[in-house]
């Protein structure tokens, strides 16, 4: 059997971590392995599946039009992808924004953040 690169999803703040396939999608792997968030459309529509990245950004795959335009629309700030469009390939460190987050209103009042 084929040994699979593992890497690593961190939520520091709820103390949750686990080893992944490396490529494997957030989404997949929250319901895999019983992480935040447990949502997904996999459209990028719903932002349900809001995610901070709070270190590792490189380690994960680029934004695909649709998610771009999503968080464009949600003024949200840089560090901040879906959870179900984005796929890990290496370590990272992430939060959950829940839909009653304050972040997410802050990000609304604050205006345009994304390039």
């Amino acid at each position: 059997m084929e040994n699979q690169k593992k890497v690593r999803i961190t939520f520091p703040k709820t103390g949750q971590d686990c080893e992944v396939d490396y490529d494997d999608t957030l989404a997949d792997a929250t319901f895999r392995y019983d992480l935040p968030p447990r949502f997904r459309c996999e459209r990028a529509v719903c932002t349900t599946c809001l995610t901070e990245v709070l270190e590792g950004m490189e380690n994960l795959s680029e934004m695909g039009e649709r998610e771009k335009q999503t968080l464009a629309a949600i003024k949200a700030k840089p560090n901040w992808r879906l959870g179900c469009q984005l796929s890990i390939l290496g370590d990272v460190k992430l939060d959950y924004i829940p839909i009653t987050d304050p972040r997410r209103k802050s990000a609304e009042e604050s205006g345009p953040l994304l390039d």
